[in-house]
């Protein structure tokens, strides 16, 4: 998380993958709260489609265990992507909205 906050992306990326494949499948929460960091950092480093991808696999989850933390940081992943001009952050921006 620290990498992430410190705008390191691919260290961030590393870090949050290695921790979201330490969660089991029953810690919904837990994954859905990486999940959602990991699309960010994927989002800062300039990978739209993984940062999609990432936030599109935790997006239910993140609607139903995972509000507000997750939930805002999948906000948070689309709002980079639209400020970067990828059409990606709409695609996100759609899929939130209809489980919003």
């Amino acid at each position: 998380m620290a990498e992430l906050h410190l705008r390191r992306w691919s260290s961030a990326v590393d870090s949050l993958r290695e921790g979201l494949d330490g969660f089991g499948a029953g810690f919904r929460r837990d994954r859905a709260w990486y999940g959602a960091c990991l699309a960010h950092a994927y989002a800062g480093a300039g990978e739209a489609e993984q940062a999609l991808t990432c936030a599109l696999g935790v997006l239910t989850d993140a609607s139903e265990v995972g509000r507000p933390h997750s939930w805002g940081e999948l906000h948070t992943v689309a709002s980079v992507l639209l400020r970067q001009g990828a059409s990606e952050g709409r695609a996100l921006v759609d899929a939130l909205a209809v489980l919003d």
